[in-house]
Protein backbone atom coordinates (compact mmCIF):
# COMPACT_ATOMS: atom_id res chain seq x y z
CA UNK A 1 0.00 0.00 0.00
CA UNK A 2 1.37 3.40 -0.96
CA UNK A 3 1.38 5.96 1.80
CA UNK A 4 0.51 9.56 0.94
CA UNK A 5 2.94 10.84 3.54
CA UNK A 6 5.94 9.18 1.89
CA UNK A 7 5.87 11.32 -1.25
CA UNK A 8 7.95 14.23 0.09
CA UNK A 9 11.01 14.49 2.26
CA UNK A 10 11.52 16.71 5.27
CA UNK A 11 13.43 19.96 5.06
CA UNK A 12 17.23 19.90 4.83
CA UNK A 13 17.53 21.26 8.37
CA UNK A 14 15.52 18.37 9.78
CA UNK A 15 17.46 15.83 7.73
CA UNK A 16 20.76 17.31 8.96
CA UNK A 17 19.53 17.17 12.54
CA UNK A 18 18.68 13.48 12.11
CA UNK A 19 22.38 12.85 11.42
CA UNK A 20 23.73 15.27 14.00
CA UNK A 21 25.80 14.41 17.05
CA UNK A 22 23.05 15.84 19.27
CA UNK A 23 20.47 13.38 17.96
CA UNK A 24 22.97 10.51 18.13
CA UNK A 25 23.68 11.26 21.79
CA UNK A 26 20.00 11.78 22.63
CA UNK A 27 18.93 8.44 21.15
CA UNK A 28 22.03 6.41 21.95
CA UNK A 29 21.17 2.71 21.97
CA UNK A 30 21.60 1.18 25.47
CA UNK A 31 22.44 -2.29 24.06
CA UNK A 32 24.04 -3.62 20.85
CA UNK A 33 20.66 -5.10 19.88
CA UNK A 34 18.89 -1.72 20.17
CA UNK A 35 18.29 0.89 17.48
CA UNK A 36 16.16 3.98 17.09
CA UNK A 37 12.93 3.75 15.12
CA UNK A 38 12.10 7.33 14.16
CA UNK A 39 9.32 7.70 11.66
CA UNK A 40 6.14 5.74 11.00
CA UNK A 41 5.26 2.09 11.52
CA UNK A 42 2.52 0.70 9.29
CA UNK A 43 1.36 -2.57 10.82
CA UNK A 44 -1.28 -4.98 9.56
CA UNK A 45 -2.45 -7.87 11.73
CA UNK A 46 -3.77 -10.44 9.25
CA UNK A 47 -4.81 -13.54 11.14
CA UNK A 48 -4.00 -16.33 13.59
CA UNK A 49 -4.36 -20.07 13.00
CA UNK A 50 -4.59 -23.16 15.20
CA UNK A 51 -4.58 -21.27 18.49
CA UNK A 52 -4.91 -23.13 21.78
CA UNK A 53 -8.29 -23.26 23.49
CA UNK A 54 -7.92 -21.77 26.97
CA UNK A 55 -11.67 -21.39 27.59
CA UNK A 56 -12.39 -25.09 27.91
CA UNK A 57 -11.80 -25.11 31.66
CA UNK A 58 -11.90 -21.37 32.25
CA UNK A 59 -14.10 -19.31 34.55
CA UNK A 60 -16.23 -18.12 31.65
CA UNK A 61 -17.26 -21.68 30.81
CA UNK A 62 -18.50 -22.11 34.38
CA UNK A 63 -20.45 -18.83 34.40
CA UNK A 64 -21.86 -18.81 30.85
CA UNK A 65 -23.04 -22.10 29.36
CA UNK A 66 -22.63 -22.08 25.58
CA UNK A 67 -22.60 -24.73 22.87
CA UNK A 68 -19.28 -23.39 21.63
CA UNK A 69 -16.67 -22.36 24.17
CA UNK A 70 -13.37 -21.45 22.53
CA UNK A 71 -10.69 -18.83 23.08
CA UNK A 72 -11.60 -15.21 22.26
CA UNK A 73 -8.29 -13.96 20.82
CA UNK A 74 -6.98 -10.47 20.18
CA UNK A 75 -3.52 -9.11 19.33
CA UNK A 76 -1.42 -6.29 20.76
CA UNK A 77 2.01 -5.03 19.68
CA UNK A 78 4.57 -3.27 21.87
CA UNK A 79 7.79 -1.28 21.71
CA UNK A 80 9.16 -1.95 25.18
CA UNK A 81 6.38 -0.57 27.48
CA UNK A 82 4.69 1.46 24.73
CA UNK A 83 1.63 -0.21 23.21
CA UNK A 84 1.46 0.34 19.48
CA UNK A 85 -1.88 -1.29 18.75
CA UNK A 86 -4.71 -3.49 19.94
CA UNK A 87 -7.08 -5.36 17.64
CA UNK A 88 -10.70 -6.21 18.37
CA UNK A 89 -11.26 -9.60 19.97
CA UNK A 90 -12.90 -12.40 17.97
CA UNK A 91 -15.40 -14.44 19.95
CA UNK A 92 -14.99 -18.23 20.08
CA UNK A 93 -12.48 -18.66 17.26
CA UNK A 94 -9.16 -20.52 17.13
CA UNK A 95 -8.52 -19.29 13.56
CA UNK A 96 -9.45 -15.60 13.84
CA UNK A 97 -9.13 -13.27 10.84
CA UNK A 98 -8.42 -9.65 11.87
CA UNK A 99 -7.27 -7.79 8.74
CA UNK A 100 -6.72 -4.62 10.81
CA UNK A 101 -4.20 -1.91 9.88
CA UNK A 102 -2.51 0.60 12.17
CA UNK A 103 -0.30 3.65 11.58
CA UNK A 104 1.98 4.37 14.53
CA UNK A 105 4.30 7.42 14.78
CA UNK A 106 7.45 6.32 16.64
CA UNK A 107 10.65 7.82 18.02
CA UNK A 108 11.85 5.03 20.24
CA UNK A 109 15.08 3.28 21.09
CA UNK A 110 14.07 -0.36 21.07
CA UNK A 111 15.27 -3.90 20.57
CA UNK A 112 12.18 -4.76 18.54
CA UNK A 113 8.41 -5.21 18.35
CA UNK A 114 6.73 -7.74 20.61
CA UNK A 115 3.44 -9.21 19.43
CA UNK A 116 1.15 -10.65 22.09
CA UNK A 117 -1.87 -12.85 21.37
CA UNK A 118 -4.27 -13.09 24.30
CA UNK A 119 -7.55 -14.72 25.18
CA UNK A 120 -10.12 -12.21 26.44
CA UNK A 121 -11.60 -13.52 29.67
CA UNK A 122 -13.97 -12.46 32.43
CA UNK A 123 -11.42 -11.95 35.20
CA UNK A 124 -7.97 -11.87 33.58
CA UNK A 125 -6.90 -12.20 29.95
CA UNK A 126 -4.58 -15.14 29.37
CA UNK A 127 -1.61 -15.37 27.03
CA UNK A 128 -1.98 -17.51 23.92
CA UNK A 129 1.57 -16.79 22.82
CA UNK A 130 4.05 -14.11 21.77
CA UNK A 131 6.48 -13.34 18.97
CA UNK A 132 9.41 -10.90 18.97
CA UNK A 133 10.48 -9.11 15.78
CA UNK A 134 14.07 -7.79 16.17
CA UNK A 135 14.45 -4.14 15.22
CA UNK A 136 17.40 -5.02 12.99
CA UNK A 137 14.97 -6.60 10.50
CA UNK A 138 13.48 -3.13 9.96
CA UNK A 139 16.81 -1.30 9.63
CA UNK A 140 18.38 -1.05 6.17
CA UNK A 141 20.66 1.71 4.87
CA UNK A 142 21.68 2.81 1.40
CA UNK A 143 25.22 3.68 0.28
CA UNK A 144 24.89 7.19 1.76
CA UNK A 145 23.97 5.81 5.18
CA UNK A 146 20.31 6.87 4.97
CA UNK A 147 17.61 4.60 6.39
CA UNK A 148 15.43 2.91 3.78
CA UNK A 149 11.76 2.04 3.64
CA UNK A 150 11.47 -1.60 4.77
CA UNK A 151 8.53 -4.00 4.74
CA UNK A 152 8.35 -7.40 6.45
CA UNK A 153 5.58 -9.97 5.92
CA UNK A 154 5.70 -13.03 8.18
CA UNK A 155 3.80 -16.09 9.31
CA UNK A 156 5.36 -17.22 12.59
CA UNK A 157 4.75 -19.78 15.31
CA UNK A 158 3.84 -18.25 18.67
CA UNK A 159 6.51 -18.88 21.33
CA UNK A 160 8.40 -20.74 18.60
CA UNK A 161 6.06 -23.72 19.06
CA UNK A 162 3.83 -25.15 16.32
CA UNK A 163 1.40 -26.40 18.98
CA UNK A 164 0.73 -22.79 20.10
CA UNK A 165 -0.55 -21.74 16.68
CA UNK A 166 0.64 -19.09 14.22
CA UNK A 167 0.39 -15.34 13.67
CA UNK A 168 0.45 -13.61 10.27
CA UNK A 169 1.39 -9.93 10.12
CA UNK A 170 2.96 -7.22 7.97
CA UNK A 171 5.20 -4.43 9.30
CA UNK A 172 6.49 -1.49 7.27
CA UNK A 173 8.90 1.10 8.62
CA UNK A 174 9.10 4.52 6.97
CA UNK A 175 12.02 6.64 8.24
CA UNK A 176 11.24 10.23 9.19
CA UNK A 177 13.18 11.60 6.21
CA UNK A 178 10.66 9.97 3.86
CA UNK A 179 7.60 11.49 5.52
CA UNK A 180 6.03 14.67 4.23
CA UNK A 181 6.32 17.75 6.42
CA UNK A 182 2.59 17.82 7.18
CA UNK A 183 0.14 17.46 10.03
CA UNK A 184 -2.05 15.10 8.00
CA UNK A 185 -2.89 11.82 9.74
CA UNK A 186 -2.11 8.83 7.47
CA UNK A 187 -4.50 5.96 6.87
CA UNK A 188 -7.76 7.84 7.47
CA UNK A 189 -10.85 7.92 5.25
CA UNK A 190 -11.24 11.70 5.04
CA UNK A 191 -8.14 13.43 3.69
CA UNK A 192 -6.78 16.79 4.82
CA UNK A 193 -8.41 19.79 3.11
CA UNK A 194 -7.56 23.48 2.83
CA UNK A 195 -9.57 26.67 3.18
CA UNK A 196 -11.63 25.47 6.15
CA UNK A 197 -13.54 27.86 8.37
CA UNK A 198 -12.82 27.35 12.06
CA UNK A 199 -14.55 29.07 14.95
CA UNK A 200 -13.06 28.75 18.43
CA UNK A 201 -15.15 28.69 21.59
CA UNK A 202 -14.00 29.47 25.10
CA UNK A 203 -16.94 27.64 26.70
CA UNK A 204 -19.94 25.67 25.49
CA UNK A 205 -22.07 28.64 26.50
CA UNK A 206 -21.39 31.98 28.14
CA UNK A 207 -22.92 32.22 31.62
CA UNK A 208 -21.39 35.59 32.32
CA UNK A 209 -18.21 34.19 33.87
CA UNK A 210 -16.00 34.95 30.88
CA UNK A 211 -13.44 37.72 31.49
CA UNK A 212 -14.11 41.15 30.01
CA UNK A 213 -11.67 41.73 27.17
CA UNK A 214 -11.35 45.02 25.33
CA UNK A 215 -9.57 45.57 22.04
CA UNK A 216 -8.97 48.29 19.46
CA UNK A 217 -8.45 52.03 19.83
CA UNK A 218 -12.09 52.55 20.79
CA UNK A 219 -11.92 49.82 23.46
CA UNK A 220 -14.48 47.48 21.98
CA UNK A 221 -15.66 44.75 24.34
CA UNK A 222 -15.14 41.21 23.10
CA UNK A 223 -18.27 39.09 23.31
CA UNK A 224 -17.61 35.34 23.61
CA UNK A 225 -19.28 33.16 20.95
CA UNK A 226 -21.95 30.77 22.18
CA UNK A 227 -21.63 27.20 20.96
CA UNK A 228 -25.08 25.87 21.87
CA UNK A 229 -26.78 29.00 20.52
CA UNK A 230 -24.86 28.78 17.25
CA UNK A 231 -25.79 25.10 16.85
CA UNK A 232 -29.46 25.93 17.52
CA UNK A 233 -29.45 28.79 14.98
CA UNK A 234 -27.73 26.58 12.38
CA UNK A 235 -30.35 23.86 12.80
CA UNK A 236 -33.20 26.37 12.56
CA UNK A 237 -31.80 27.85 9.35
CA UNK A 238 -30.88 24.51 7.73
CA UNK A 239 -32.43 23.68 4.36
CA UNK A 240 -31.81 19.93 4.52
CA UNK A 241 -31.72 17.45 7.40
CA UNK A 242 -30.30 13.99 7.98
CA UNK A 243 -32.54 12.14 10.40
CA UNK A 244 -31.07 9.65 12.88
CA UNK A 245 -32.91 7.31 15.22
CA UNK A 246 -31.63 5.15 18.03
CA UNK A 247 -32.12 4.15 21.62
CA UNK A 248 -29.25 6.36 22.86
CA UNK A 249 -30.77 9.73 21.94
CA UNK A 250 -31.90 11.89 24.87
CA UNK A 251 -34.69 14.20 23.71
CA UNK A 252 -35.01 15.85 27.13
CA UNK A 253 -31.79 17.84 26.67
CA UNK A 254 -31.96 21.38 25.26
CA UNK A 255 -29.37 23.42 23.42
CA UNK A 256 -30.78 26.63 24.82
CA UNK A 257 -30.91 27.71 28.44
CA UNK A 258 -32.71 30.35 30.52
CA UNK A 259 -34.35 33.25 28.67
CA UNK A 260 -33.24 31.87 25.29
CA UNK A 261 -35.23 28.69 25.92
CA UNK A 262 -38.32 30.56 27.09
CA UNK A 263 -38.19 32.78 24.02
CA UNK A 264 -37.83 29.79 21.67
CA UNK A 265 -40.83 28.00 23.26
CA UNK A 266 -43.19 30.93 22.73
Amino acid sequence: MELATSAKSLTKDTADFAKSAVMTKLFKAPTPESAILWGLLHIKIVRCKNLRNLDKLGLKSLIVKRKKDLSDPYVTAWLEDYRLLKTRFVDDDLDPVFDEEFYCPVAHVTEGIKFKVKDKDVVKDESLGTYFLPVQELIQMNEDGDLQRVGVHKVVYLDGKKSHGSLEFFVEFLPVRMLAHTMEVPGVYFKQTKGNDVKLYMNADDDGSAPIVTYGEDAKVWKPPRLWRDIYDSICSAKHFIYMAGWSFDIDQYLLRGEDLKEAER
